[in-house]
């Protein structure tokens, strides 16, 4: 993953963490909600005056925005579920697509 779609997906864990809407927070930044979009989806590179301004609006510093503690405890998550599903049977490898196919 590049610095920004990491920079991107840590702004979207904070704000979901913080129940903050992309509206609300592109409002609170004074970001338009299509920037903050292409923001989180690493689409874009915010300038340091809208990092600012983001990290402001979710009560962080902007260091803490490039801080990958997030990223390693995900990809540990990952390799777990990945070891806990080769070791299913059939029967619940069918079940747990079913509701991963659910999933968003």
């Amino acid at each position: 993953m590049d610095s920004e779609n990491l920079l991107g997906a840590k702004i979207r864990h904070l704000r979901k963490s913080k129940n903050i809407s992309q509206e609300k927070l592109s409002e609170m930044a004074g970001i338009s909600p299509r920037q903050m979009i292409r923001i989180e989806l690493g689409r874009s590179k915010p300038t340091l005056d809208n990092l600012e301004k983001i990290a402001i609006a979710l009560g962080v510093s902007i260091q803490s925005l490039f801080e990958n503690d997030y990223y390693e405890t995900i990809n540990i998550l990952k390799k777990k579920l990945h070891e806990k599903i080769e070791a299913l049977d059939e029967k619940n490898t069918r079940f747990l697509y079913i509701i991963a196919s659910r999933l968003d």
